[in-house]
C-alpha cells in the first residue's frame, strides 16, 4: 500500500516536518518541508512495527503513539512505581516508561485480562532504567466510581506505528490514540445513552525514582478549551534542581458541560470552575462532564516547554482542526519515510519484525524538544529562540547507551541526521549549559551514568567528516578539564551529578581507587573518552592536546592485574595510591578475593558500573592492539574471549541490569555488546558468527518480552540494526567496521548520496557462516574491517555464506 500525501495533509504536517530547525511562524524556507505534493511513501513496511515488543520483560518501552522524534508521547500508563494497592508486589524499576506488562511470556503465565490503567499521558521514555515523565494525564469515564483507574483486556489493545487502540472495561470506552509532533489527540467512544466524563490529572505523575508534582496550574479558557502548568521533580528535576515544567493547551470537540476541581483524594468538588479563574495546587485534578450522544468525543492536546501560549501555537499549526483519520496517516507517513531508509529482503517475517521495530524504537528520541515558533528552553533555564536554518533543540540524550550504536547508526543512514544531534551537543557545550550533556531529559540535566560519554558521539561525528574538530574539540575538552569552579552557571547539585570526583584520582593518580563508586568503570570508561579527545585535538591540529589526553588514555591500565587477568580495584597503602587488594590488609580486600585469589563474578558497585570483572575487561576499546597485547597476544585473546562465553552463568552477583547471558558475556548491558566481533581478532574468527547468531535468536523476538534488557533509548535496537546488517563498530570515534554474520538476503541503504547494498549470497537460516566477503570488490582490511568511507553511493558489502564451518573463511590477522 502506498498513501501520497494531498494538499491537506501537507497542511498538517508542516508543523512538525522540519530537520533544518527552521520553526517559525512566518516560515518561507521551503527547505523546511522536504516532502513534495506528489511524494509516495511504501506503508506496507508497517505492518513489521509492533511497538509491544519491548512492553514487558525489563526491555521497559512504551506501546502508545508518537512519531519519529516526537515531543508528544501519548501512551496508556499501567504502573507509576506507587508501592501501593495493586503495584505492592511489583519492582518500581519496571515503572520506567509509564506502561509494563508483567506476564511471565517465557512459561507462559500471560496477563490478558483487568490490566490496571490510571489513563494517558502525553510524555515518556522509551527503554530507559530509570522513572520520569507521564506528564497531563486524561481518563474517559462514566461512572464516578471509575475516576481514579479503569482496567483493559490485551485482546483489545492494538499499537500500531503513531497509533494505540483499547477498549476500557468499565464502561465500555473505545479509546483511540495518535499524534502529531507536539500535539496528541484522543478519540473516546462512549456507550450509547452512557454518561462521558473526563478526568485531566495534573497531580499524576510516573512516582519511581522520587517523582512528584510540586505546583501545578489550570484555567478554563472558553467552553471548548483548557489550558494550564505542571511542574514536577523526579530524576528530572530541572535547570535549577526546582521541578520541570510542562505546559499544555486542550480543545474539545463538544462543550464542556460542567467543570469541577478536585478536592482531597481527587474527588470531584461541588463547586463548579469558572472561566477565566486560574486554579493552582499540587496534586491538581479537574473532572469535565459533557452532553450525552453517541458521537466520539475529541481532544486535541498541544505541549510545549516554553509556555502555554507555547503549547496554544503548536495545537494550531500541527492539529488546527477535528481530523483525527488525516492526523494518523500524517503519522504513519512520517514512519513509513524514516523506515525506508533500510529496505531488506529475505529473512523470515519474525526476523523483519524485529528489525523494523528496532529501528522504529531507535528513532523515538532524541526528541525535537522546541515549539513550532522556535522557542525552547535551554539546560540553565534561558528561553531562547531558533532562527531559520539553526540546529534544533533536541532532548532525551542518554550517551552512555547511545554513543555505542545509536548515533554510528544515524552515521550511515542519514549523516545529516547525525551532524545535527552532534552540533546541538557542541553547541550545549559551547554557547549554552557549558559542557556536554551526560544523560539530559527535558532540559534536565540527570548526571546518571559515568565518564563523559558524548565525547564519543562528537568525536565519531569528527573522525567520519561530519563536523569542524576544533569546536568539536572545545566543546569536548572542557568535561576533561573538570574544575568546578569554572561553572559558576551550572547548579551545584547539577554539577555535582554531572562531574563525579572520581576524574581527579584519574588525573593525578592514574587509577581510580576504592572507595570511589564504580571506582574501576569511572578509569576504564575516562581513559576511553580521553582517547575520543585525543582524537578531536589531532584533526583539529593541536598536537599538544593530543599527546596530554592520549597519554591520559592510558591510565586505566594501572587497574589491570596480569596475575587474574582483570582490571581490578585499586586501593591506597600508605603512599602508594594504586596498590591491588590483595596483601592490602583493608576491608575491601575479603569482597574481591577468595584464598588469594581474584573472583571476576563479583558485581560490587564501589568497582563497577552494573557489572563485574568479566564483561569490564573489554572496556579498553580505544587501542585494540594493546587490549590484546596485556591479554597475551592473539593466543591470549582468543582464551579470554573463550573464557567469557563458557563462564559459569548462575555464578556471582546479578544486577537487574546484568541480563542475557552467555556465560558471563550478558548481552542486556551496554558494555558488552562489542565483544563479540573482537573475535575477528582472533584465530577462530568464526566464533564471531555463531554468537552474533545466538543473540538474535535468542535475545531478539516479536514478542512482548522480545529485548533482552533495558531497550535504553535505542541501543539494544541499533546493535540489532547494525549486526543484522552484517556488522559492528567497535570503538566508536575509529570510522572502522568489523564484519559479522548478516541476516537478509539483501539490505538496501539509503545513506543519504545514495544507496548502499549489502548482499548475502546463499544465505539461510542455517547458512550462518561467512566463506567471502568482499567490500565495493575489495578484499576486507586486517581483522576483517573496513573504513567508513567505504559506505558510499553504488558501493556493496558481499557476503557468500555456508553452513559448513570448515569452509568459513580464514582469520584475517596483522602479519
Amino acid at each position: 500500500m502506498k498513501f501520497k500525501r494531498t494538499l491537506v495533509a501537507i497542511s498538517v504536517m508542516a508543523g512538525f516536518i522540519n530537520i533544518t530547525g527552521c520553526n517559525n511562524d512566518n516560515n518561507t524556507d521551503k527547505s523546511a518541508i522536504e516532502i513534495p505534493v506528489s511524494s509516495t511513501v511504501d506503508l506496507s513496511v508497517l505492518k513489521h512495527v509492533n511497538p509491544m515488543i519491548g512492553t514487558a520483560a525489563s526491555g521497559h518501552t512504551f506501546p502508545g503513539a508518537v512519531i519519529p522524534a516526537g515531543m508528544v508521547q501519548l501512551s496508556p500508563d499501567t504502573f507509576i512505581g506507587s508501592e501501593i494497592d495493586h503495584e505492592s508486589s511489583l519492582n518500581p524499576w519496571h515503572s520506567a516508561s509509564g506502561y509494563w506488562d508483567a506476564s511471565d511470556y517465557e512459561n507462559n503465565d500471560i496477563i490478558a485480562t483487568n490490566i490496571p490503567l490510571y489513563g494517558f499521558s502525553h510524555t515518556h521514555l522509551s527503554g530507559t532504567g530509570a522513572t520520569d515523565l507521564g506528564d497531563i494525564l486524561i481518563l474517559p469515564y462514566s461512572d464516578i466510581s471509575n475516576h481514579n483507574i479503569n482496567d483493559f483486556d490485551k485482546e483489545n489493545e492494538l499499537a500500531s506505528a503513531g497509533f494505540y487502540k483499547t477498549k476500557l472495561n468499565k464502561g465500555n470506552i473505545e479509546v483511540e490514540l495518535t499524534t502529531t509532533k507536539r500535539v496528541g489527540l484522543h478519540k473516546y467512544i462512549f456507550e450509547n445513552g452512557a454518561d462521558r466524563n473526563i478526568k485531566i490529572d495534573l497531580g499524576h505523575t510516573l512516582e519511581n525514582n522520587n517523582g512528584a508534582t510540586v505546583k501545578n496550574k489550570i484555567e478554563i479558557i472558553d467552553d471548548y478549551t483548557i489550558r494550564g502548568k505542571k511542574t514536577s521533580t523526579g530524576w528530572f528535576q530541572g535547570q535549577d534542581h526546582q521541578g520541570q515544567e510542562i505546559f499544555f493547551y486542550a480543545k474539545f470537540n463538544e462543550p464542556v458541560a460542567k467543570a469541577f476541581l478536585g478536592k482531597d483524594g481527587n474527588e470531584p468538588s461541588t463547586n463548579e470552575m469558572r472561566q477565566g479563574a486560574v486554579y493552582q495546587g499540587e496534586d491538581l485534578t479537574t473532572f469535565l462532564q459533557f452532553e450525552q450522544n453517541d458521537k466520539p468525543l475529541e481532544i486535541r492536546v498541544g505541549i510545549s516547554p516554553v509556555n502555554w501560549h507555547g503549547a496554544q501555537k503548536n495545537l494550531e499549526a500541527e492539529a488546527p482542526t477535528f481530523d483525527f483519520a488525516q492526523v494518523k496517516k500524517n503519522a504513519e507517513h512520517a514512519w513509513a519515510e524514516k523506515l525506508s531508509k533500510i529496505k531488506v529482503e529475505g529473512g523470515t517475517e519474525a526476523e523483519k519484525t524485529n528489525f523494523y521495530t528496532a529501528m522504529y524504537h531507535m528513532m523515538i528520541a532524541p526528541i525535537e524538544f522546541y515549539d513550532v515558533d522556535g522557542r525552547y528552553v535551554d539546560m540553565l533555564g534561558t528561553v531562547r529562540t531558533l532562527k531559520n536554518g539553526d540546529v534544533p533543540n533536541y532532548s532525551i540524550y542518554s550517551t552512555w547507551d547511545t554513543f555505542r550504536a545509536v548515533h554510528p547508526m544515524w552515521t550511515i543512514i542519514d549523516p545529516k541526521q547525525a551532524t545535527l544531534y552532534v552540533k546541538d551537543l557542541i553547541r550545549k557545550s559551547n554557547d549554552e549549559f557549558g559542557m556536554l550533556p551526560k544523560w539530559e531529559g527535558h532540559g534536565s540535566e540527570t548526571g546518571t551514568m559515568i565518564g563523559y560519554p558524548s565525547t564519543a558521539i562528537v568525536g565519531d561525528a569528527v573522525t567520519k567528516g561530519l563536523v569542524e574538530p576544533q569546536e568539536a574539540f572545545e566543546a569536548s575538552v572542557k568535561s576533561a578539564h573538570y574544575r568546578p569552579h569554572n561553572f559558576p552557571q551550572i547548579n551545584d547539585g547539577i554539577l555535582g551529578s554531572l562531574m563525579a570526583g572520581q576524574l581527579n584520582y584519574h588525573v593525578n593518580e592514574t587509577c581510580v581507587r576504592i572507595p570511589n563508586w564504580n571506582s574501576v568503570s569511572y578509569s576504564l570508561e575516562f581513559s576511553f573518552y580521553d582517547w575520543t579527545i585525543a582524537e578531536m585535538a589531532k584533526a583539529a591540529g593541536n598536537i599538544e592536546a593530543y599527546e596530554e589526553f592520549k597519554a591520559r588514555s592510558y591510565n586505566s591500565l594501572s587497574h589491570w592485574d596480569k596475575e587474574s587477568g582483570f582490571f581490578v580495584p585499586k586501593v591506597q597503602v600508605g603512599d602508594n595510591k594504586c596498590e591491588t587488594l590483595v596483601g592490602s590488609g583493608t576491608e575491601w580486600e575479603p569482597k574481591f578475593y577468595k584464598d588469594g585469589k581474584y573472583d571476576p563474578y563479583v558485581a560490587d558497585a564501589y568497582a563497577f558500573t552494573e557489572g563485574n570483572a568479566w564483561q569490564w575487561q573489554w572496556a579498553f576499546m580505544q587501542d585494540l592492539d594493546k587490549l590484546t597485547e596485556i591479554m597475551g597476544g592473539t593466543f591470549g585473546l582468543n582464551q579470554k574471549l573463550n573464557n567469557l562465553f563458557t563462564a559459569n552463568s548462575n555464578q556471582g552477583d546479578q544486577h537487574q541490569d546484568m541480563t542475557g547471558y552467555i556465560g558471563q558475556y550478558i548481552h542486556g548491558n551496554e558494555p558488552s555488546h562489542h565483544v563479540i566481533y573482537l573475535y575477528n581478532r582472533t584465530t577462530e574468527s568464526y566464533k564471531v558468527q555463531e554468537y552474533v547468531d545466538q543473540v538474535n535468536d535468542q535475545f531478539y523476538k516479536p514478542t512482548p518480552d522480545g529485548i533482552i534488557g533495558n531497550e535504553d533509548v535505542g541501543q539494544m535496537s541499533a546493535w540489532y540494526i547494525m549486526s543484522a546488517l552484517g556488522f559492528y563498530q567497535i570503538a566508536p570515534t575509529d570510522p572502522t567496521y568489523s564484519i559479522g554474520r548478516p541476516l537478509f538476503d539483501k539490505a538496501t541503504v539509503n545513506i543519504g548520496s545514495g544507496t548502499f547494498t549489502v548482499i548475502a549470497e546463499n544465505n539461510g537460516p542455517d547458512n550462518l557462516y561467512v566463506k567471502s566477503v568482499t567490500i565495493n570488490g575489495k578484499p576486507l582490511d586486517v581483522f576483517n574491517t573496513f573504513k567508513h568511507e567505504e559506505f558510499k553511493a553504488g558501493g556493496e558489502l558481499r557476503f557468500v555464506m555456508t553452513n559448513d564451518k570448515s569452509e568459513a573463511m580464514q582469520p584475517n590477522l596483522a602479519k
